[in-house]
């Protein structure tokens, strides 16, 4: 099962695990639950932007 695994799909399971992880840090530190839920959206939105324009830019380097 491991070998089927490619660079998106660690990207992908990094950026869930980084939700959960600041989800849970601010849920800790009493945080509102709406709050924690935001922020957990947004980390994996921020990486999902991230990794899309990593992968737009890979292909200007072939030139």
């Amino acid at each position: 099962m491991l070998r089927n695994l490619g660079i998106n799909h660690l990207v992908a399971l990094l950026g869930l695990v980084l939700a959960i992880c600041s989800y849970l840090a601010l849920h800790r530190y009493g945080t509102p639950e709406k709050v924690c839920i935001g922020a957990a959206i947004l980390c994996i939105l921020v990486v999902a932007i991230f990794w899309s324009s990593v992968l737009l830019g890979a292909d200007d380097e072939e030139d």
